[in-house]
């Protein structure tokens, strides 16, 4: 499984300290500094497939690489126990989305 990162862009303009996670080209999640907490600054991470996501599919972290590794496992967890049919819903409504996008 290898995850990548690439900057969130929305409406053409890419935001700084904050990621989408990829897996295999898919769209699985966000990782972003919250630099508007009053009690500091975390990163946040989150699972976020287009399905029911359990409590602990998201999380923060004081560091980027502790939110990457957080994310890692929260991921790892989470896709071991979808069934194909539940990837194949995902996968549907993903690509209907992107396709709405262009």
């Amino acid at each position: 499984m290898r995850l990548a990162l690439r900057p969130t862009a929305i409406a053409g303009q890419q935001l700084e300290n904050d990621y989408v996670v990829t897996c295999d080209g898919r769209r699985i999640g966000r990782i972003r500094l919250a630099d508007e907490r009053s009690g500091g600054a975390l990163w946040e991470w989150a699972v976020n497939p287009q399905l029911p996501i359990p409590a602990w599919g998201k999380g923060s972290a004081t560091t980027l690489d502790e939110a990457k590794d957080a994310f890692r496992e929260a991921w790892k967890r989470f896709s071991a126990s979808l069934t194909k049919r539940a990837v194949g819903h995902w996968h549907h409504h993903q690509d209907a989305a992107t396709e709405r996008e262009r």
